[in-house]
């Protein structure tokens, strides 16, 4: 089961891990956030979590710097919108929380691309254990999620 090598087919699509990111981060969504509270990105732990179920390890060296980009815009955005929500009427707050959702999505699609571009393959996989590992949570509440 090792050597079997993955092929691009075999990974989710943008919209499907989309959907299916939206499926898990709202069942725990306050979990999921402590990742970014922790310095964390939380597309990238999805995408390590949903490859843990996989059975497809892979490397964080590799995927780190598909959120050098979008992580540039985003985190601004994010902390604009956060500052500004007091200011602004629930239109404007829900366009800005509109426009955030689109760079998550975008992320989450140059974090696909970039993974599609690996040679991947199955194997025994601690991608969100390493990555919480590394931000020092791996005994936090996403400690259950870890295959």
């Amino acid at each position: 089961m090792t050597d079997e090598r993955i092929a691009s087919h075999e990974l989710p699509s943008p919209v499907e891990f989309w959907h299916w990111s939206g499926k898990h981060y709202g069942q725990r969504s306050q979990d999921w956030l402590e990742v970014q509270t922790l310095g964390g990105n939380v597309n990238l732990a999805l995408l390590l979590h949903r490859l843990d179920q996989d059975g497809i390890p892979v490397s964080l060296l590799d995927l780190k710097p598909a959120l050098t980009h979008t992580e540039a815009v985003l985190v601004p955005w994010r902390a604009l919108r956060a500052s500004a929500k007091s200011r602004l009427d629930e239109a404007e707050y829900q366009s800005m929380l509109a426009h955030e959702l689109e760079l998550e999505r975008l992320q989450q699609g140059v974090l696909l691309q970039t993974l599609r571009a690996l040679p991947l393959r199955r194997g025994e996989s601690h991608n969100l254990l390493n990555y919480l590992s590394l931000l020092g949570a791996q005994q936090g509440p996403l400690r259950d999620l870890i295959c």
